[in-house]
């Protein structure tokens, strides 16, 4: 997976480079015409005011961030309403005015993001346009000149290699213990291609949607007894599974039935805080 950088550009000046908020539903590919690096890319955008801009720059190290991915960009040409411009990611393939073996680098990185992009929303190819469907612009110049489809291919190939699951799957599954703990669970993801900050992030936002309408197992009130007692005397399941279940509702994500895990349960369960 290209390494991820955020530079992203001022609030100050979203008036000016990404006004309206944006649900993307395409990805769209241009190349800068320039032999800049993608720090160098964004920082000129973001430096400027000119209400020209677009999400990624990507060079031969890496992909630089320069809006947010929920804002819209002006990239596209196609106006101030067109589809290109307000709903699609715009991505920057740098050096291509000279190419040569940076910008092969380059496209494959962008390759690697938009792969990223592509699991991150569920999309399929099909949300992959160039910015010459939008305007009729000859852009992306150089990655046309070697082939569009050719592209396009690079793009699916890897796609078809990679675990295709989107961020939201990938999240349950790491609620559900599958994919390790801490430090651990972080090299699997990023082995796997997966953003682990995003993948975190998802994590967060479904368990905090889990919150929202919650019940609790009846107040324990012995002050004796295990976890699995106290379970049996409320007519729960106390099985390994059930207690399971429960602890990943509970926030305990790595739930293997140790005592401090129990106790934690046990202490909740005594307060009447233990959630269904």
């Amino acid at each position: 997976m290209v390494k991820i950088v955020q530079k992203l550009v001022s609030s100050n000046k979203y008036n000016i480079k990404c006004p309206y908020g944006m649900t993307p539903e395409y990805i769209t590919v241009h190349n800068t015409a320039n032999d800049a690096t993608a720090e160098n890319e964004i920082s000129y955008m973001n430096n400027n005011n000119n209400e020209v801009s677009y999400h990624f720059a990507v060079d031969n190290i890496q992909a630089v961030q320069g809006l947010p991915l929920d804002r819209n960009g002006w990239h596209c040409g196609d106006g101030g309403n067109g589809t290109g411009n307000r709903k699609s990611i715009g991505i920057e393939i740098c050096y291509s005015k000279s190419g040569g073996d940076k910008f092969t680098k380059a496209e494959n990185n962008a390759v690697e993001l938009i792969v990223y992009l592509l699991k991150k929303y569920g999309w399929g190819i099909d949300r992959v346009k160039k910015h010459q469907d939008w305007s009729n612009k000859y852009c992306p110049h150089r990655t046309l000149d070697l082939g569009w489809n050719r592209f396009l291919k690079m793009i699916e190939n890897k796609l078809n290699a990679s675990n295709s699951k989107s961020v939201t799957e990938v999240a349950n599954e790491v609620i559900a213990g599958k994919w390790g703990n801490g430090s651990t669970r972080r090299t699997n993801l990023t082995n796997a291609g997966y953003n682990y900050s995003e993948v975190q992030a998802e994590v967060n936002r479904i368990l905090g949607a889990k919150t929202i309408s919650v019940s609790y197992y009846a107040r324990y009130n012995d002050s004796s007894g295990s976890l699995v007692d106290a379970l049996n005397s409320i007519g729960v399941n106390s099985s390994f599974s059930n207690r399971k279940a429960i602890a990943i509702k509970n926030g305990i994500t790595n739930y293997t039935g140790t005592a401090s895990q129990n106790i934690k349960l046990l202490n909740l369960l005594k307060q009447g805080k233990l959630k269904k």
